[in-house]
């Protein structure tokens, strides 16, 4: 049996074939461990990919938390304004009920009516003046008291004072 090997190996077909499936096997051997190597690689740029991947969530997530903060503060900001804007609405509205010239004007069209009265009825004059020094003094007191505090918003405006209304007459 031993020759019968020695004869096989010493055929130069048999030692072709023997070469060739060494060169095969080693290529073979070769292209297993580049295989586990690219699988390696691949699994190392899968990781990393994946720490990008997180790390670009969390960057997201941050960027929403901050605009929804920018948000929030707009809409305080916003309603702050429309608060704003609605009080000088009312504030203006306010400053259009008060009395303007034409009233004024009729006020001291009244005064001197009042006056140009005292003038012909001498009974009405003297009631009237006694009338008008309660209801002064009335209006001081409540302008330094107490009751000032409580009437304050009812009282006339300062043009529409009778004080007013007298510095007009001279």
């Amino acid at each position: 049996m031993e020759d019968a090997l020695k004869n096989l190996f010493s055929q130069p077909i048999v030692i072709g074939i023997c070469i060739g499936l060494v060169i095969a096997l080693l290529v073979w051997i070769r292209a297993g461990i580049k295989a586990l190597s690219q699988k390696s690689d691949a699994a190392a740029r899968r990781d990393k990919l994946k720490d990008e991947i997180a790390n670009l969530q969390k960057h997201l997530h941050t960027q929403m938390e901050i605009n929804t903060k920018g948000n929030e503060s707009l809409k305080q900001a916003l309603a702050t304004q429309k608060e704003t804007n609605q009080n000088l609405t009312q504030a203006i509205s306010v400053l259009k009920d008060k009395p303007g010239r034409a009233e004024i004007r009729t006020l001291h069209l009244y005064s001197k009516a009042l006056s140009i009265m005292n003038t012909r009825a001498p009974g009405f004059g003297s009631a009237w003046e006694s009338a008008l020094k309660d209801a002064e003094a009335e209006v001081k007191q409540e302008e330094s008291g107490i009751i000032g505090w409580i009437k304050k918003p009812f009282l006339p405006n300062k043009s529409t004072s009778v004080e007013a209304i007298e510095d007009s007459k001279k």
